[in-house]
């Protein structure tokens, strides 16, 4: 039997790789916080839906719609979800594949709360998003 929250992230990945912002308002919770390391235009702390979806958005702009997290290993529990996953896109004009990272995502009540995410080259994204 599949954990509730194994679904539940299933969703997420699902949702933002299609762009379906429907069933991804209804994943988070409406005081999402995510997490972004690094020095770049998507670092800090994303406070609220609105400012996540913003994030969202560049993300989507950037890439011309062709960027994708497509998980590899997942584990979750009862309050948490981590996924290691691949970048892939082309951001700029500059091809990304198999760009490393890792999520680890907070659930509360059958939504995500946190989200912290980092990328195993820091240096190539903040290249990439500076």
């Amino acid at each position: 039997m599949t954990h509730p929250n194994e679904e539940l992230l299933t969703q997420y990945f699902k949702a933002a790789g299609s762009g379906d912002v429907a069933t991804l308002n209804e994943l988070f919770s409406d005081d999402v916080i995510w997490h972004v390391g690094g020095n770049n235009a998507q670092s800090g702390e994303h406070r609220g839906k609105e400012k996540v979806f913003g994030m969202f958005s560049m993300l989507a702009e950037r890439s011309g719609g062709t960027a994708l997290l497509q998980p590899t290993e997942t584990v979750v529990d009862d309050w948490f979800a981590v996924a290691l996953a691949e970048v892939h896109g082309t951001f700029d004009g500059e091809a990304l594949d198999n760009a490393r990272a890792a999520m680890v995502l907070r659930i509360e009540d059958g939504r995500f709360t946190e989200i912290w995410s980092h990328h195993y080259d820091q240096e190539e994204m903040d290249q990439l998003w500076s």
